[in-house]
């Protein structure tokens, strides 16, 4: 039984790309709850638009992180390799 030792760049990128799966899962809420709003027996469609506005929002940041997440991994790589 032997002691692995994780580096602080390993426990940040863990937790830079759960932060962007945990937002994108957040925005998808918020889109079910904009259909819910708009689809109930009364409409509320200033909500159903402004719940889609916060639900677009946070998916384009969970995507931006995501994305800057993959292409830091990818250099981090390409520099082990010089």
């Amino acid at each position: 039984m032997g002691i692995t030792v994780v580096s602080g760049e390993a426990i940040k990128s863990a937790i830079l790309g759960l932060t962007a799966i945990a937002l994108i899962l957040v925005s998808l809420y918020f889109f079910l709850l904009s259909i819910s709003l708009a689809s109930a027996a009364e409409p509320n469609i200033t909500a159903s638009l402004l719940s889609a506005l916060i639900g677009f929002s946070v998916l384009s940041s969970g995507v931006t992180i995501l994305r800057s997440w993959a292409i830091a991994r990818v250099a981090e790589r390409a520099a082990e390799q010089r």
